[in-house]
């Protein structure tokens, strides 16, 4: 994929997965070995930039294509793409390469599927870091009915539930698509707590619907990397990585496997690490709130005038906090 090579195709957890190397041998190395984990709707090429730093340093990096993304496979059926098929390809990623435990640095929807690792597969996790979503307290309802009753049925979780409903618009003109979602706030974006609650319906596709013209923000990045990405998910569509969001019910029932009589998680006893981003409006840092009480060991960075793509947005800065957080801890 464009700079960072080709990947591997490797078998883990019921999926061929491809896999982005970068750094020396886990064999060859004394740092540990670190995972990145993409979100939505990208691939393992938004970490291009932490892979070179981190490699640099010396860690063996590990950045698959997430199960049903880019080159890596996407088998029908929404029950493949639950959190513990999730978790489980990646340990079975780490088993592939002879790896007992790793460092997890994850984005969006990777950061919802690693912050549940201590839960599925603990023994594998030495730490784990996340960019703009944060572990969160179980929901005390089903999240659908929360998301529906807060925000209406246009928001963007609530219109994704039907399979076949949005992959049409997504799919039409994936240049724009990527166009849309790819952005950076401007000088004239609103903090989310500023924005009336009549504006937060959070309807996505709708807005994507109406034509760059009023999308605001200024483009993310340069037509040749909006191409990586129009060319991954030409292979597959949006069907498979939409979901993981209608896996949200599913997984908030099995998450009940791990809850005390009290309802809630057992605390993290890895060091922890959270970077949020001041003018990300799906995931506003105020939802970071309880990580303090829910981890042992917790130190959390906020990213002043930044959006939800941090690690694209802010590179320079997400790649120093992460060598300084990796280098006090590994």
């Amino acid at each position: 994929m464009s700079s960072m090579g080709e990947p591997e195709i490797i078998k883990a957890g019921g999926f061929d997965l491809a896999v982005y190397r970068a750094g020396p041998d886990v064999t060859q190395a004394s740092p540990p070995p670190v995972v990145l984990m993409h979100g939505f709707p990208e691939v393992a090429y938004s970490w291009r930039a932490q892979m070179q730093a981190l490699a640099d340093a010396g860690y063996p990096v590990f950045a698959p294509d997430m199960p049903g993304f880019g080159a890596s496979s996407a088998p029908l059926g929404q029950a493949n793409y639950t959190m513990d098929k999730l978790t489980h390809a990646m340990a079975g990623m780490l088993d592939h390469y002879g790896i007992d435990k790793a460092v997890f640095i994850a984005h969006d929807w990777g950061a919802l599927v690693m912050w549940q690792l201590p839960f599925y597969a603990g023994d594998r996790v030495l730490g784990l870091a996340g960019l703009n979503v944060p572990l969160l307290p179980p929901y005390p309802v089903d999240p659908m009915d929360m998301f529906r009753a807060r925000f209406g049925d246009k928001m963007y979780i609530v219109r994704f539930q039907t399979e076949g409903a949005c992959e049409p618009v997504l799919e039409a003109d994936m240049a724009a698509t990527f166009r849309y979602f790819l952005r950076k706030p401007d000088a004239n974006t609103p903090r989310p707590t500023d924005i009336p609650f009549a504006e937060k319906s959070l309807d996505l596709i709708g807005h994507l619907e109406k034509g760059e013209g009023a999308w605001g923000g200024s483009p993310l990045m340069s037509d040749a990397d909006i191409q990586v990405y129009v060319d991954a998910y030409s292979k597959n569509g949006f069907t498979a990585p939409l979901h993981y969001y209608r896996n949200m019910s599913a997984n908030w029932l099995d998450q009940k496997r791990f809850l005390d009589d009290e309802g809630n998680l057992p605390k993290v006893k890895q060091p922890c690490l959270m970077i949020t981003a001041e003018l990300d409006r799906a995931c506003p840092p105020e939802i970071a709130v309880a990580m303090p009480d829910m981890v042992d060991t917790y130190e959390q960075i906020d990213l002043k005038g930044c959006g939800h793509w941090s690690q694209q947005e802010r590179p320079d800065e997400v790649n120093a906090a992460l060598l300084d957080w990796l280098g006090r801890h590994f």
